[in-house]
C-alpha cells in the first residue's frame, strides 16, 4: 500500500517499517515514497498511486509513445509545465513529485477524493497514506481517538471535514496538494469546480448531452478492465452504468452483470428488473442470493482487525458474497451506480435563486415541480418548500438562528461535543464557490458530502479486501460533474420523477420497466434482520458500566436505546445500536487488538 514520508525522522521510521513488510522506499532528498511507481524526466521524479482516465491524451500533447507508462507521462507534464501539471490529471490518484533542481516535493489528490490521503506531522515533516492503519503502524505509539470526530460518527455516521478517527492524523481534502520543502508544508486547493453558465438547447439536446457524457464517464472507469462487470440492482443509476457498459467500444472481452437477490425479503428483492437489464444489454447475469444466516457482525470486526477503524457501512454482510462470485468468475473491475442519485438529482435552491432575481410566482410555480412531492403537494406542502428551499437559503448566515448546541432531543452527543461541533463548522466555513445558488449548492454537495462519510476510504479498503477493483463513475468523474453543474437545472423538475432528465436520456437503451419505475428499494430492513442474530453480542459491551463508548455519549439516551432490545425494528434505532456497538468495540481494540478476534469468536460460538 502507498506511503510517502518527508524529513528525516518520517523517512526514518517508513523505512524501518517498510523493512518489516519486506519493501524497500525509493528515497530522493527528503522524500521517501513506498508502494507507487514512479519515473523521471529530466529533474523531475514523479510517482503514481491510483490511475489516470486521460493518460492517452497527455502521451498525445506531450509526444509520448503509446506505450509510455503512466508515471512517465506524469513526468513529462511536470518537466513541462512545473508544479501546475498536476491541474490536467484526471482520475483517481494520488500523486508524488520532486523537482530535484529545487528540492521541494508535491503530493498531490485527485479533484474529487477517488483515493484517500491521510497525513500526520513529525516535527518538522509529516507521514503520509492511503489509509490510517498504515500511519498508525508506523508511529512510535498508537494514537488516541479523535473525540469529536468519533462523537460526530456515532452520531451521524460521518466525520468532521480534514479530521480522521485518529487523533493527529487528517484527511487531506480532495482537489488539494501538499507543498513540502526545507521551510515547512503547506496544503492549497489546486482546483475548484467555476460556473460557466448552462447549456442552451432543446430537451432532448440536453437529455442526448447528459447520456452520452455518463456512457463516457462509464466508458473512462473501465479503462484497462480484461473482464469489467456491474453491480447490478433494478435501480436506473445501475442500468445506465450496464447500457454504457454495453456500448463499449473495443475488442475487450463482453462485460459481465452481478447482482444480489433477497428471496425472503421481497421488499428488496429486484431479480426481475436485475434480468430484465441483463438481456436488454446482452450481459450474462450471475445472480446471488442472500443468505439470512449470514453474520452482520463478523465482516466489520474483521475490517476494525485488518483496518483498525470501523466499516462505513453496515451492508458488508451483503456485498461479500456478491464480490466472491466476482472473483470466481475472474473479474478485475466492478462498477457500480453508487453516487447517481446526487449527480443526476434534482437542484431545489432553483427555488432560491428565482425569489432573489424577483420571480416570486415562478419559484411557487416551481414548488408544483418537485420530483416525487409536487404532484400531491397542497398549499402547506409548497409553503415549506417555498420556505426551505427558497428564503431560508437566502438569509445571511449571520442571521440565521443558531442550532441549539445541546442537539436535538433525544441526541447521543453530549452538550459539550455538540457545542464544540457547531464551532468546528464555523471555523471551517472556507471560501464560498461563486455562482446561483442552486449551482453552489448542487457543486457543494457533489464534491465535499462523500468525504465526511468516507466514501472513497472505504471503496478503497473494499477492493483491497475483495480483490476486485471497484471504480465508481458517477462519483469520481470530473467531466461527467462539468457536464451535470451546466445542465439547465429547470430541466431535473418534475412533479413525478426524479432523476427525470436521465430517464429521458435512457430511453430505448435500458427496459422501460426501470426507467419508468419511480419506487426504490432499500436496504434498512437488512440491518435489523442481522441484529435478530448478533444484536446481543453487539449491545453487550455499551451495556457495560465500564464501556468506553459511554465517556461518548450522553448516559440517558444510551439507556433508553439499550432498553429497545438488541433487535430493535426501527431502523434508525437499529443503525444507532450498530453505530455504538461498533464504537464499543473500536475502542476497546485500542486498548487490546486482540478484541475484535475474541468478539468474533463469541459470534461463532453464538452461531
Amino acid at each position: 500500500m502507498f506511503a510517502a514520508a518527508w524529513g528525516e525522522r518520517s523517512v526514518e521510521l517508513l523505512e524501518l517499517g517498510a523493512r518489516r513488510a519486506g519493501d524497500t522506499p525509493e528515497r530522493v532528498g527528503q522524500l521517501a515514497v513506498v508502494g507507487a511507481e514512479g519515473d523521471v524526466d529530466g529533474s523531475w521524479r514523479c510517482w503514481i498511486s491510483g490511475r489516470l482516465s486521460n493518460a492517452d491524451a497527455l502521451r498525445d500533447r506531450f509526444g509520448l509513445p503509446p506505450t509510455a507508462g503512466v508515471p512517465a507521462v506524469i513526468a513529462r507534464a511536470h518537466a513541462r509545465l512545473g508544479p501546475g501539471a498536476c491541474e490536467l490529471l484526471r482520475g483517481e490518484f494520488v500523486v508524488v513529485t520532486y523537482d530535484g533542481e529545487r528540492g521541494v516535493a508535491t503530493i498531490v489528490r485527485d479533484q474529487l477524493g477517488g483515493r484517500p490521503l491521510v497525513q500526520a506531522r513529525m516535527g518538522g515533516g509529516a507521514l503520509f497514506a492511503e489509509h490510517e492503519r498504515v500511519i498508525v503502524d508506523l508511529l512510535p505509539s498508537a494514537p488516541g481517538p479523535d473525540r469529536l470526530a468519533l462523537a460526530q460518527w456515532i452520531e451521524r455516521g460521518s466525520v468532521p471535514a480534514g479530521r480522521s478517527m485518529f487523533e493527529g492524523i487528517a484527511r487531506i481534502p480532495p482537489a488539494h496538494r501538499v507543498l513540502l520543502a526545507v521551510d515547512g508544508m503547506t496544503i492549497e486547493p489546486y482546483w475548484r469546480p467555476c460556473y460557466e453558465g448552462v447549456v442552451s438547447g432543446s430537451r432532448e439536446e440536453a437529455a442526448e448531452r447528459l447520456r452520452t457524457a455518463a456512457f463516457d464517464a462509464v466508458q473512462r472507469a473501465a479503462q484497462g478492465a480484461h473482464q469489467p462487470a456491474v453491480r447490478l440492482s433494478g435501480g436506473l443509476d445501475s442500468a445506465c452504468v450496464a447500457a454504457g457498459l454495453a456500448a463499449r467500444k473495443g475488442s475487450v472481452s463482453r462485460a459481465l452483470a452481478l447482482g444480489a437477490i433477497f428471496p425472503t425479503h421481497p421488499e428488496t428483492d429486484e431479480r426481475d428488473l436485475i434480468e430484465a437489464t441483463a438481456r436488454h444489454t446482452g450481459m450474462p447475469v450471475e445472480l446471488v442470493p442472500f443468505d439470512d444466516r449470514a453474520s452482520i457482525l463478523a465482516p466489520a470486526l474483521e475490517h476494525i482487525d485488518r483496518w483498525k477503524l470501523p466499516p462505513a457501512t453496515p451492508n458488508l454482510f451483503v456485498w461479500k458474497p456478491l464480490l466472491a462470485s466476482a472473483r470466481r468468475l475472474g473479474v478485475d473491475v466492478m462498477l457500480d451506480g453508487e453516487g447517481g442519485d446526487e449527480l443526476f438529482g434534482f437542484a431545489p435552491y432553483l427555488i432560491a435563486d428565482m425569489l432573489r432575481g424577483g420571480r416570486a410566482l415562478a419559484a411557487w410555480r416551481l414548488t408544483r415541480r418537485i420530483p416525487e412531492v409536487g404532484a400531491e403537494a397542497d398549499v402547506r406542502m409548497r409553503l415549506r418548500a417555498l420556505r426551505v428551499y427558497g428564503v431560508r437559503r437566502l438569509v445571511p448566515a449571520g442571521l440565521k438562528r443558531r442550532p441549539r448546541a445541546a442537539g436535538s432531543p433525544g441526541s447521543l452527543l453530549l452538550p459539550t461535543d455538540a457545542s464544540a461541533l457547531l464551532e468546528l463548522v464555523d471555523d471551517q466555513r472556507g471560501t464560498r464557490l461563486d455562482g446561483p445558488v442552486w449551482w453552489r449548492s448542487l457543486a457543494e454537495d457533489l464534491t465535499e458530502a462523500g468525504e465526511k462519510l468516507g466514501v472513497s476510504a472505504h471503496f478503497r479498503r473494499e477492493a483491497i479486501d475483495e480483490r476486485v477493483d471497484g471504480r465508481h463513475p458517477f462519483q469520481f468523474d470530473v467531466d461527467l460533474l462539468r457536464t451535470v453543474l451546466s445542465t439547465p437545472p429547470q430541466m431535473q423538475f418534475d412533479p413525478v420523477r426524479d432523476r427525470a432528465l436521465l430517464r429521458d436520456a435512457l430511453a430505448g437503451h435500458i427496459p422501460e420497466a426501470i426507467r419508468t419505475r419511480h419506487a426504490k428499494s432499500f436496504f434498512t430492513a437488512l440491518l435489523p434482520a442481522g441484529l435478530a442474530a448478533d444484536g446481543t453480542l453487539l449491545a453487550d459491551g455499551p451495556a457495560r458500566d465500564d464501556a468506553p463508548v459511554r465517556a461518548f455519549v450522553r448516559a440517558e439516551t444510551l439507556e433508553q436505546l439499550l432498553r429497545e432490545g438488541s433487535n430493535p425494528r426501527d431502523s434508525r434505532a437499529a443503525r444507532r445500536l450498530w453505530h455504538v456497538g461498533l464504537a464499543d468495540a473500536w475502542l476497546r481494540a485500542l486498548e487490546r487488538p486482540e478484541y475484535p478476534c475474541e468478539l468474533l469468536e463469541g459470534a461463532a460460538r453464538r452461531g
